[in-house]
């Protein structure tokens, strides 16, 4: 058995202990550790812990799969948005087209040949004398 020195503020006392625990004192509290565990490499190296070679080249190898995968889909996303942006200018395209078209035919339709021409199809009658009817007086009007 060994003994191990216990400070807890105002009366260090000695106790026995198994060989097989030691206690360690962190501010104040107790906590049990075993000595194999101390004694063993990479577990507790001065208060940090060790990252084996080959776990640090898998995380690497993770992190470099994980932004390649990331790449590629950004890449084919922006390919699809370039094809998807291209069919909509063409459409605007020819929509701009059929709009002057259709502003042509506007004009033509309201040229005063087509007008008389579509009253004498109606069977229209031309206004020879108008009247004009005078109101003397305030009239409100509907």
């Amino acid at each position: 058995m060994s003994r191990v020195l216990f400070l807890n503020g105002k009366n260090p006392k000695r106790r026995n202990v198994s060989p097989q625990r030691v206690f360690a004192y962190k501010k104040g509290s107790y906590c049990s550790v075993r000595r194999n565990d101390i004694a063993r490499k990479g577990s507790f190296a001065s208060g940090r812990m060790q990252i084996s070679s080959v776990s640090l080249a898998f995380v690497l190898i993770a992190v470099i799969f994980i932004c390649g995968a990331f790449y590629l889909f950004q890449v084919n996303s922006i390919a699809t948005r370039g094809f998807e942006v291209r069919e909509l200018e063409k459409k605007i395209q020819e929509l701009g087209k059929e709009n002057k078209k259709m502003e042509i035919q506007e004009v033509e339709l309201r040229s005063m040949y087509n007008i008389e021409k579509a009253s004498k199809e109606l069977n229209l009658v031309d206004s020879r004398e108008v009247t004009y009817i005078e109101i003397k007086g305030p009239v409100a009007m509907k």
